[in-house]
């Protein structure tokens, strides 16, 4: 992956992008039917504010991927994923099933905030909240996690697709590139390929349901609302 993977015209449809949430995106996912809306479930915002503020992260996926320190399989990188991390992108880690440990802390923030990444997402514990949060990237997770990760975990791969953790049928995939919007309410994938087509629909569909509040505070029902514009 090159050092800057926002260009050109992607720059200008995820500028596009940040104008709507992610309940709009998901929405939209829906209607192409892309399994589950694209959202990641029980991934919450822990920076800059616990499940609080404005803050929203856009940007392209440069995925890491974890395995338990037991594993003597798989490969073991030459270098730490955070020196790997391209600016712009959203670093999205995946930690084995029920891990107790943090596979991302202070330091691995400090470092990526340098390299220009725009926030992180994980798929398992962060730590470090103080260091995090003083940072000022916007960080989700599942959950938090006292523990390092030396004892437990260590990365396997980077930039190569990865699945969340959970019992979905399909599974959810997430590959190196995608487009991630996380907000207060959430955090939805989008497939490269989807991009154009969900600001379509984001467009027509966010129209119209304003126009349905518009009424709504007119006093209208919300049946009449709905018939009057969501045709």
């Amino acid at each position: 992956m090159s050092e800057r993977i926002l260009e050109g015209n992607l720059e200008e449809k995820l500028k596009h992008l940040e104008t709507f949430s992610s309940c709009d995106v998901a929405d939209a996912l829906l209607k192409i039917d892309n399994p589950y809306g694209g959202f990641l479930p029980d991934i919450v915002m822990f920076s800059p504010d616990y499940l609080a503020g404005n803050s929203k992260l856009i940007g392209p996926v440069f995925t890491v991927k974890c395995v338990p320190v037991s594993d003597v399989n798989s490969p073991k990188p030459s270098q730490h994923f955070a020196d790997a991390v391209p600016a712009n992108s959203v670093v999205f880690v995946s930690a084995p099933p029920d891990t107790i440990n943090a596979v991302w802390g202070g330091l691995m923030n400090t470092r990526a905030k340098i390299r220009g990444a725009k926030g992180v997402v994980v798929d398992g514990r962060v730590r470090d909240l103080e260091e995090l949060r003083a940072d000022g990237l916007p960080v989700f997770a599942k959950a938090i996690s006292v523990l390092s990760a030396k004892a437990f975990t260590r990365p396997t791969s980077f930039n190569e697709p990865v699945f969340l953790n959970g019992n979905y049928e399909p599974q959810i995939k997430i590959n190196p590139g995608d487009i991630i919007i996380a907000d207060l309410n959430g955090v939805v994938c989008i497939p490269q390929k989807d991009l154009d087509r969900v600001l379509e629909l984001c467009d027509k569909y966010v129209a119209m349901d304003q126009k349905v509040k518009e009424e709504l505070l007119k006093g209208t029902t919300i049946q009449q609302s709905f018939a009057l514009h969501r045709k």
